[in-house]
């Protein structure tokens, strides 16, 4: 696990070592371990290294071919890195380290993009060059896992595994602020791909690679998407699938864990992980509300599978103390504030381990999140006229909510898909949009790539699976985003087999009947889960990983969240109605109101102004 950056000169080519050694710098904890820089006329690159495989010199980077045609720099992890090696040794090429990363250089040698990358199983980002011709591939794993940033300008192309290296420099530090990113920020907390806060700057799509020539634009190229539909039906045992994908992602040089939060999916990788290998340490940290609190559920796991288990339990003012620390973490503009014990518990595990592995994307693949159960039921709304929705809104004005099919987000959306997409917004921004924010907004990318799908709403399984596609391109990014700042600050590595491409491809031939069963999402794991311990361990209501940010904004947190909110800088007040935002912070500290989240994403909105732009001095 590393940290890469570069940059490919159109016009005018001048030294780049001084930004070079400067983001080698401020990404140090990305990869503590090493670092290298190399560059020609044209282009310039370098890499910090995070030690797993190969812990030699021989598997330091920037890495270059044995023909000294190529070289690259790659961060990540590719666990079926022997499948190709073989290959390539009939070729007559002779390794001389264990790394994947040799094997990643000399496969993208041997076949092209469009071949090799369907094919790769891991995570990764990475930038390979051929010197002769002066060309770059850029690309990024399947389902976006490990960052990929860059930035434009007529002069040339930067890319970094952070984002605060593509703002500073000179080709985009003195771009305006893109105004469709900043909507798409405060509707979803993040700033999704293909698309970054200022402009002619993006989260490199996941799922894509990039060509660059000299005096040529980016050409993406799509090699991966989650499919919508398939006509296969899956035989395979999930079991099986899980327990090879596990395996094959507890390969590693140095010391292993597991995130053990307590609930079904990192205790599902955990159970599998100690079949394999002995003594294994898991991580989770306990908080002081009952209702968040999954400590004792994680206790009670660990001493069936017998983890050499660390349980730290954290006071309010351990993570309130920690914000500094997370806004640099974060050097996008970045609003999940589970993010706070999300660092904590990374900054545990670094002090036993370098590598752990977690539960992330079963709730995308298996839908396994609440709102997944009430998708058919509030779908029927849209066969009906929107006069008609008004209507039966009305009517269930006077039931309990949880018996209300019909919600205010029926009379404001014109069809299903865009409808459940409002779901995943974080709390408060589909409220106050449109009196809060001044600009329009527009739909992210990977949101239109499912729109002009016709959406059959008498076909079920279709309507189900493309809401789950909603959650795996747009909500898991959000939440891979959120681990990889959080662990890389603390030099962690963090894998997730629930993410292998052999579990991706067998939860797009599975049934949602398989999934959703007697009001349990995701009951195919928690069924697994359950056959080997115990149901009232199992099948209890999810809870969530997270801090009491609610109570804090009215307390500790008010003067210092409402004075940076109502003096922020005049580039962020031509966005907001100021009213409205005296409004929210009046609503929420009487509370009338909970506007926690939505505040919040301003405030950190404002605090990545102020840490992360214009730290560069060439």
């Amino acid at each position: 696990m590393c940290g890469i950056v570069g940059v490919l000169q159109q016009q005018q080519p001048e030294s780049q070592l001084a930004f070079i050694n400067w983001a080698l710098e401020t990404m140090h904890h990305r990869g503590p371990d090493s670092n290298g820089n190399w560059n020609d006329a044209v282009f310039h690159t370098g890499f910090v290294r995070l030690s797993i495989r190969d812990l030699s010199h021989y598997g330091n980077q920037p890495m270059h071919s044995q023909c000294g045609r190529y070289v690259i720099i790659f961060n990540g992890e590719i666990y079926n890195s022997d499948n190709f090696k073989a290959a390539i040794i009939k070729d007559g090429i002779q390794f001389k380290s264990t790394s994947d990363t040799e094997v990643l250089l000399n496969a993208l040698i041997k076949w092209p993009p469009e071949e090799l990358l369907p094919k790769l199983n891991g995570m990764f980002a990475f930038a390979f060059y051929d010197k002769q011709e002066q060309k770059l591939l850029l690309a990024r794993d399947r389902v976006g896992i490990k960052p990929l940033y860059i930035g434009w300008s007529r002069d040339g192309i930067v890319f970094s595994s952070q984002y605060d290296h593509i703002i500073n420099h000179p080709y985009c530090k003195n771009n305006s602020i893109d105004a469709d990113a900043f909507t798409q920020y405060i509707s979803l907390g993040y700033i999704p791909d293909k698309a970054g806060i200022i402009q002619n700057t993006m989260l490199f799509p996941h799922g894509y690679y990039a060509t660059v020539s000299l005096n040529a634009s980016i050409s993406f190229h799509e090699y991966y998407a989650y499919p919508v539909a398939t006509d296969k039906y899956n035989n395979n045992n999930l079991s099986e699938v899980l327990q090879q994908s596990v395996e094959q992602q507890l390969v590693s040089d140095v010391p292993l864990g597991t995130f053990m939060s307590g609930g079904i999916d990192s205790t599902l990788v955990t159970s599998y992980a100690v079949n394999k290998v002995n003594n294994i340490q898991s991580f989770t940290i306990g908080v002081e509300n009952s209702e968040m609190d999954e400590s004792e559920a994680a206790q009670s796991f660990a001493n069936i599978f017998k983890t050499n288990h660390h349980c730290t339990f954290i006071k309010n003012t351990e993570v309130l103390n920690m914000m500094e620390e997370n806004f640099k973490a974060y050097s996008e503009p970045f609003a999940d504030y589970s993010s706070l014990p999300t660092l904590l518990l990374s900054k545990i595990a670094k002090e036993k381990v370098t590598v752990v592995l977690s539960g992330d994307g079963g709730d995308e693949l298996f839908w396994g999140y609440p709102r997944n159960q009430k998708i058919i039921q509030h779908a029927l709304a849209f066969k009906e006229s929107l006069p008609m929705r008004n209507v039966r809104f009305l009517k269930e004005k006077l039931l309990q909510p949880s018996e209300r099919h019909y919600l205010k987000r029926h009379l404001f959306t014109d069809d299903y898909i865009h409808y459940y997409y409002k779901s995943i917004f974080i709390n408060g921004a589909e409220f106050w949009m449109n009196r809060l924010i001044k600009e329009t907004k527009k739909d992210p990318y990977f949101l239109n790539k499912i729109i002009p799908e016709s959406s059959d709403l008498n076909n079920v399984a279709m309507l189900m699976n493309k809401t789950r596609k909603v959650e795996v391109d747009l909500h898991l990014q959000r939440i891979l985003l959120k681990v990889d700042r959080a662990s890389m600050m603390h030099s962690l590595e963090v894998r997730v087999p629930l993410l292998d491409n052999e579990v991706i491809d067998y939860s797009t031939l599975v049934n949602y009947n398989d999934c959703i069963v007697d009001g349990h999402g995701k009951y195919n794991l928690k069924k697994i889960l359950a056959a080997i311990t115990n149901d009232s361990l199992v099948y209890q209501p999810k809870k969530g990983f997270t801090v009491p940010l609610a109570l804090w904004m009215r307390h500790e947190l008010y003067n210092e969240i409402s004075n940076t909110i109502l003096t922020m800088p005049l580039h962020w007040q031509l966005f907001f109605n100021k009213k409205t935002l005296q409004q929210m912070l009046i609503n929420h500290q009487s509370g009338k109101q909970d506007n926690s989240w939505i505040l919040w994403a301003i405030y950190s909105l404002i605090k990545w102004d102020n840490i992360h732009r214009n730290k560069f001095k060439n």
